[in-house]
């Protein structure tokens, strides 16, 4: 009975060591403009996404991506070095956008987006806690689609870059969903595997970041050099654990 109790109270100091902040400070990952310029972007792409109730079904996969992103954009904000320049409730934003992930239908969506457009307008209603495990603001499926999808995207920089913030969106959103790649171990079979998944989750986070600066300066070697990169730490990756 006692090594029962024990086992329990061990439990219970476990669950509450487990890290809540992100595993890279985003003040080192993303600049604090392209984090909210990434949410005023997937704010957008969430209105389009509602605009037409009859497509709801076809756009459900997208919209729950596009909740998943916000999630994890709003809490790097929240965590921020920069944060007070936010001029939005961040911690109501990530919220709205777990919800979003669990509607069940279009009025549901609305209704959720409404709150999402108070929160970006500074406005809030009720508690929301500015810790949250980044291991639980997206699904993985939806991140590996949306950092796949982004990664497309930044392959015309490999072309020519201009240097436009909205260039380095993809680099910067890429970077923060690895910070929430990196936290999710709950896909991993093997407690040893952890080690490597962080390496490759850093790596990539790094690459992504090393990104951003390479477009700015418009620096084609550089973002040749970071996209590369970004790719072997990809490519190792499901190379170990994709089924």
């Amino acid at each position: 009975m006692l090594r029962l109790i024990c086992l329990a109270v061990a439990g219970l100091f476990a669950a509450s060591a487990v890290p809540t902040s992100a595993p890279v400070p985003p003040a080192e990952v993303a600049p604090m403009g392209l984090i909210t310029l990434g949410l005023e972007e997937e704010l957008d792409r969430v209105e389009k996404l509602l605009a037409d109730a009859d497509k709801y079904s076809d756009n459900e996969e997208q919209l729950m991506r596009a909740g998943g992103v916000i999630a994890c954009l709003s809490q790097a904000a929240i965590e921020h070095a920069d944060h007070e320049q936010a001029k939005y409730a961040a911690p109501a934003l990530r919220d709205a956008a777990l919800e979003l992930q669990s509607v069940g239908d279009h009025e549901e969506a609305v209704a959720v987006q409404e709150t999402l457009k108070q929160a970006w307008e500074g406005k809030s209603e009720g508690e929301h806690e500015r810790e949250h495990g980044w291991d639980e603001l997206i699904g993985m499926y939806e991140m590996m689609e949306e950092m796949n999808d982004r990664n497309g995207g930044l392959s015309r920089s490999l072309r020519r870059s201009r240097g436009r913030e909205s260039e380095q969106l993809n680099a910067s959103t890429n970077a923060i969903l690895a910070l929430a790649m990196m936290a999710d171990h709950n896909y991993l079979i093997e407690e040893e595997d952890a080690k490597t998944w962080d390496q490759l989750s850093i790596d990539y986070q790094q690459a992504m970041t090393g990104l951003i600066g390479a477009i700015k300066e418009k620096d084609q070697d550089k973002i040749a050099e970071f996209y590369k990169a970004g790719n072997r730490a990809c490519d190792k990756c499901h190379e170990q654990f994709r089924d």
